[in-house]
């Protein structure tokens, strides 16, 4: 099944349907994946491109990927070493999901974090208490880590 799935996931992502998102295959092995998602606008994201690291498992599409951004992000539900509190990535996991999909939901999710799930301490309270500096902080993390947007 997951070979089927992968051929069916690598045409989606030659269509690049979803706008602000794209999702590459590595060439040698296409259960490694690169996702980009462009920050969205509105957000202290906006202006930058922000990277995931995609490994789809054997089992796939029956359990979710493994996705963790490549760099650090400053969110509330993002840890340091770039793991995602994200429901479908978890136990609201569905095959009809796709790897479009999911980097759709993560652009929600840096639109509306939770921050009572929060991995990232610091970034759940200014979300909660002091947005102008949440805002500061996540320009500050995106000018080291992101690639701007020209």
């Amino acid at each position: 099944m997951s070979s089927k799935r992968i051929l069916f996931e690598i045409t989606e992502a030659s269509k690049n349907t979803i706008d602000g998102i794209r999702l590459i295959p590595n060439e040698n092995d296409t259960t490694i994946w690169k996702g980009y998602i462009t920050g969205p606008q509105g957000t202290p994201y906006y202006g930058y491109i922000l990277t995931v690291d995609i490994k789809i498992p054997p089992n796939y599409p029956l359990n979710p990927p493994n996705i963790k951004f490549h760099h650090f992000v400053f969110h509330p539900n993002v840890s340091a070493n770039g793991e995602i509190c994200l429901d479908i990535l978890k136990t609201q996991w569905t095959p009809t999901l796709t790897l479009g999909s999911v980097l759709l939901s993560l652009c929600s999710l840096l639109n509306d974090p939770n921050p009572d799930s929060a991995l990232n301490g610091e970034a759940g309270r200014y979300w909660k208490t002091d947005r102008k500096k949440y805002d500061e902080k996540v320009k500050e993390f995106c000018e080291k880590h992101c690639e701007k947007i020209s």
